[in-house]
């Protein structure tokens, strides 16, 4: 499976834009599977959250069509992050949309800083789902800083976490050597670049995205600053041998049992 890691600084607010722009990076690097960052076409410091309702988009808007008609465009799947609008309520989401017309929908579970202001707490839960022949998963950036959100994607049999993100901490891009070790998985943590600057805050974002392979190897690496779009091809069937050596295997030995508070 060939995945490209679609590293992007998106103009806040200017959604339209943004989605055209991620779609050419997306043509320009054909891949079978497509990941973007967290938040990818609306940037991500909302002030309120009549700004952060504003620029939402529900599952029907033009925008989530356009990336619909991409993936069957290109006959490839493409994960990314959106505010989505649903009923009363606004998400951190992340939509999987594939050539097939399949969509998976998962909302963050962990909200960072002040997302917990405009946001509600995901509902989804986590889940996998496969496309050709590999086992996906879905995470959104401070969803990382929990390793139950990782440990139960692996445990759900994911072999590829699809980690869309916008982070401003320097911790996760090596956290993900000891997650991916730890669960024999693939990990393609995508970050933004650049800085947003709202009211009296800014906020620098680390850009960076990996891919990281179960056994530790850093088999892409992004630039700090500006725009990327980085290929690889991997099998996912390497995330499918567990063990360490031949005792021991990282989810077969685990004591849930022993475990409880």
């Amino acid at each position: 499976m060939k995945i490209a890691l679609v590293q992007f600084e998106p103009v806040f607010g200017n959604s339209d834009r943004n989605v055209e722009r991620l779609i050419r990076l997306c043509r320009q690097n054909p891949a079978d599977l497509y990941v973007l960052p967290e938040l990818a076409y609306t940037g991500y410091q909302f002030v309120s959250i009549e700004e952060t309702r504003s620029l939402a988009d529900d599952l029907a808007s033009p925008r989530i069509h356009a990336f619909r008609a991409a993936a069957r465009d290109l006959d490839a799947a493409i994960v990314f992050g959106f505010p989505e609008v649903s009923g009363g309520s606004i998400y951190n989401a992340s939509l999987a949309v594939l050539p097939d017309g399949r969509d998976y929908l998962y909302r963050k579970t962990h909200l960072f800083y002040k997302e917990t202001l405009y946001f509600s707490p995901g509902d989804t839960g986590f889940f996998v789902f496969e496309f050709r022949g590999a086992r996906i998963g879905m995470a959104i950036c401070f969803d990382w800083f929990f390793p139950e959100s990782f440990r139960t994607l692996a445990l759900k049999g994911a072999d590829i976490i699809a980690h869309c993100s916008n982070l401003v901490m320097p911790y996760c891009q090596k956290a993900d050597f000891a997650a991916a070790v730890q669960n024999r998985i693939f990990i393609a943590t995508v970050n933004r670049v650049g800085s947003e600057q709202r009211e009296e805050e800014a906020l620098t974002f680390t850009g960076e995205s990996v891919l990281i392979s179960p056994r530790g190897e850093y088999v892409l690496r992004g630039p700090v600053d500006g725009e990327a779009v980085l290929v690889a091809d991997i099998n996912p069937e390497d995330a499918r041998n567990k063990s360490v050596n031949r005792y021991n295997d990282v989810l077969a030995m685990r004591r849930p049992g022993m475990y409880s508070l």
